[in-house]
């Protein structure tokens, strides 16, 4: 793959330059846009005559588009090059909400617009993420990927309530139709991003950072090693929203709101942390942090201090994010298959949420519930610190 040329060149001791301001554009209405989508789908299918159920099952199977679409991205990245993969990536999600009233059919057109905007949004979340480490020099990539990863979530946290406000101002139509003009939005940033995706930027810094071998080589078990927490964490995170904390007489608005806020905090200052310091010993203190905060939250009562534990557990979960995602790239062997393999993991953490709350809050009970998460998740954590403290003596 060609180098880039000197136009295409990131701004040396700059983080935030045109092309990562470029993604980040893009990634603002492309997450936005569809978790606005994700929040207002099941509404939407009802106000349109069909059942809960039948709704439901439309979301399901969007979100096997999201994943099943992403193994393909790094191939269409290499083929088409990165500008065309992001047109590619906004041009299905804006598809997908024009299929949705523009076909008659009511479940024919939410099933068809949904996954049509599946597709587009697994695309884009992986091309997006891949994309950052060459948008800069390889010394600011953890800022980089700080500002990248505080922009997603805060399209996510925005998103999703403002659909269900939306949703009761405006038709099902009008929401699309608004969607589909705010994905129109996105379209001019992909001038600003380079022509070429080129994985060999991986970072030298990375590689350097927890003494890995080049980058170019997949170490399976180190991203093991790496995702496996991160996927219970995300598990975590997915139960918190979907069925709020444990504490039976707790109004889950305000604690999902500080949690989400300080997954914004957490991922942010977390990612500045990993240009100075080891990603795997950032993963370390973010793992602590979200332990101390999930088994606190499980067994406080509602009030103030479930508020603080809420936070804590937001923060933790933040840094978590950022340097597993780092440690992704190292371990995968370039941007693109660790982005492939951090946003899949990412999704299916989130969905797996739906069966781990089904079931435990059903047989267990909240405080239960969490309680086994904590459990598992130390498991999966000092398996992880194990295995990277022997990779340092071994080296």
């Amino acid at each position: 793959m060609r180098l880039p040329t000197s136009a295409e060149q990131p701004t040396p001791h700059r983080t935030l330059t045109p092309a990562l301001l470029g993604v980040m554009w893009m990634a603002l209405f492309g997450f936005g846009t569809f978790f606005l989508n994700y929040s207002t789908l099941v509404s939407i299918g009802e106000s349109l005559g069909l059942t809960a159920v039948t709704a439901g099952s439309v979301l399901t199977t969007m979100m096997i588009a999201v994943v099943v679409v992403q193994p393909a991205v790094p191939a269409l990245n290499t083929r088409l090059g990165a500008r065309y993969t992001f047109l590619a990536a906004i041009g299905l999600q804006a598809l997908g909400h024009l299929c949705t009233v523009v076909i008659p059919e009511p479940f024919v057109a939410l099933l068809i617009g949904s996954v049509v905007s599946g597709l587009g949004f697994g695309t884009l979340v992986v091309i997006g993420t891949a994309v950052v480490p060459s948008t800069v020099s390889p010394d600011r990539l953890g800022r980089a990927l700080g500002f990248f990863g505080a922009t997603t979530a805060t399209a996510t946290a925005i998103g999703a309530p403002l659909g269900l406000w939306l949703i009761t101002m405006m038709s099902s139509s009008g929401v699309k139709w608004l969607s589909f003009a705010l994905l129109l939005l996105a379209v001019p940033a992909i001038a600003a991003v380079p022509s070429k995706h080129v994985t060999e930027q991986a970072g030298p810094r990375a590689a350097a950072q927890d003494h890995d071998q080049p980058v170019r080589r997949m170490h399976i078990i180190g991203l093991v090693a790496v995702l496996l927490p991160t996927a219970i964490v995300l598990t975590v995170l997915g139960l918190v929203l979907a069925f709020g904390p444990a504490a039976v007489d707790a109004s889950p608005v305000w604690y999902i709101a500080v949690m989400q806020g300080l997954v914004i905090g957490g991922r942010f200052l977390g990612s500045a942390m990993l240009d100075r310091h080891a990603a795997s010993g950032v993963m370390t203190i973010g793992l602590a942090i979200t332990l101390l905060g999930l088994v606190s939250a499980a067994v406080l009562p509602a009030g103030w201090v479930l508020l603080l534990a809420m936070g804590v557990l937001g923060f933790g979960t933040g840094s978590v994010q950022a340097a597993s995602l780092f440690l992704a790239f190292q371990q995968a062997g370039s941007p693109s298959r660790g982005s492939v393999a951090w946003n899949m993991t990412f999704d299916i953490g989130l969905a797996f949420a739906g069966l781990v709350g089904g079931v435990g809050f059903t047989v267990w009970g909240g405080q239960l519930t969490y309680l086994a998460c904590a459990a598992v998740l130390l498991a999966a954590s000092v398996a992880f610190t194990w295995y990277f403290r022997a990779r340092r003596q071994a080296q």
